[in-house]
């Protein structure tokens, strides 16, 4: 499978500061990646870096995408890439518009119905204040593949959610990387989050990662002191 995603000796941080160093790995299209790390760790400057905002300046290494790949982002508070007193339709709209994606109401409607959105239409109409954490959060990754991103950078997205929309959240990715096949690179303090997710998982500590493989591999044969620590501090993880 193709390499759609390539970190070659990264490092990277704010001003004079690095946060994270000598970051190497690879995602292969198609794939679900998890990085797991505590708060601190370099994860979300690491997902910034790749996508370019956020202020962080590459100090050595390279990323390698295809020239033609859209990265699309989905924050970890989706009220800060929204206006919160515009609907949702009228943000969506203009944003389409602005990327020369010719989509009317109706189709934004049932895309957002086949990514998992049932009442997309009440959604659509609602401001991002009236609607829950949990709506909004999928909200924002459902507004995010509507731009057709060749990957999904996903940041902490389940970290302010109950178990419960948690788990919807997580749903709602795996069927949008099993109908669309897009790639998706997910930060997370949550191992027991990244064991349901990934066909890769990452661990970063300090800034460095630790170590990079199939998940199976590591949730059942860790080789860092620290990803073991991990696993003992999440219930016992069964993976198929």
């Amino acid at each position: 499978m193709d390499t759609i995603l390539r970190i070659n000796n990264l490092s990277a941080g704010y001003g004079d500061e690095s946060v994270i160093n000598d970051i190497s790995f690879e995602v292969e299209a198609g794939k679900r990646v998890c990085i797991v790390g505590e708060s601190g760790s370099g994860k979300s400057t690491l997902l910034k870096a790749i996508h370019g905002f956020g202020g962080v300046t590459k100090t050595c290494g390279s990323i390698e995408t295809p020239k033609d790949i859209l990265l699309g982002i989905v924050p970890q508070n989706p009220g800060g890439s929204f206006n919160p007193i515009r609907t949702y339709k009228a943000q969506i709209m203009e944003a389409l518009k602005s990327n020369n994606i010719d989509f009317k109401i109706d189709e934004v409607e049932k895309t957002l119905q086949i990514l998992g959105l049932n009442d997309a239409k009440r959604a659509l109409a609602s401001r991002p204040y009236e609607l829950s954490g949990g709506m909004n959060q999928r909200m924002a990754i459902a507004t995010t593949m509507l731009l057709e991103p060749g990957i999904l950078l996903c940041d902490e997205v389940t970290s302010a959610l109950d178990v419960k929309t948690a788990g919807m959240v997580v749903e709602q990715l795996l069927e949008i990387n099993k109908l669309k096949g897009t790639t998706i690179l997910m930060v997370t303090h949550h191992l027991g989050i990244a064991s349901k997710m990934a066909d890769y998982i990452g661990i970063m500590k300090s800034g460095r990662m630790l170590e990079y493989g199939p998940a199976k591999e590591i949730l059942e044969n860790p080789q860092n002191e620290y990803t073991k620590n991990l696993l003992k501090a999440v219930p016992r993880l069964k993976v198929s």
